[in-house]
């Protein structure tokens, strides 16, 4: 078995802006255990553990769809946090709603119902994680980002890719598998 998620890789551009309005307000903040850089994307669909025999059919089904798909733009736009029982759990920059960015997560639903995954009941909230919280952060410093006007940061969405994901006593390891340009 093997554990992966279907990505939109996010431009270096775009993460160094998101990380410099971060170090703006954190610079200094040491103790906090932010996601590396590497590991910053959208996730578009989370397929857990997986057969992996399974791999090379899931890897060709997510190419039709991307090769069948034209580039398209989103942007970046705020910070947020998603609280499990009045606590901040992650802390993430989140995008204008995007109906194309939508439809393409539909299309991958639809698509991989046939390798028995499961749509998602939960409305789709493309955003990048930034933080997950363990306890000891400084939470009240942190949620400052949510105050924070992001500059524009628009981009195109070009790369879709299929992930591996390990858990590791150090926190999850992520390996690309396949990607997929979205072309002209």
């Amino acid at each position: 078995m093997i554990r992966l998620f279907v990505a939109l890789e996010i431009p270096e551009e775009v993460i160094s802006v998101v990380l410099a309005e971060r170090g703006k307000i954190l610079g200094g903040e040491n103790s906090i255990r932010w996601e590396p850089k590497e590991k910053l994307h959208i996730t578009l669909k989370f397929l857990g553990d997986t057969k992996d025999l399974l791999v090379e059919q899931i890897s060709q089904e997510l190419e039709l769809l991307v090769k069948k798909t034209k580039p398209f733009k989103l942007e970046l736009n705020k910070f947020g946090v998603f609280r499990r029982g009045g606590d901040p759990k992650i802390l993430w920059v989140g995008m204008k709603e995007s109906k194309w960015l939508s439809n393409f997560v539909d299309e991958i639903e639809e698509s991989f119902c046939k390798f028995g995954y499961p749509k998602e009941e939960r409305k789709f909230k493309p955003h990048v994680t930034l933080l997950r919280f363990r306890g000891g952060e400084n939470t009240e410093k942190i949620l400052k980002l949510l105050e924070v006007n992001l500059p524009p940061l628009s981009f195109n969405a070009k790369k879709v890719s299929l992930f591996k994901s390990e858990l590791k006593q150090s926190g999850s390891v992520y390996t690309g598998l396949k990607s997929f340009q979205i072309e002209n």
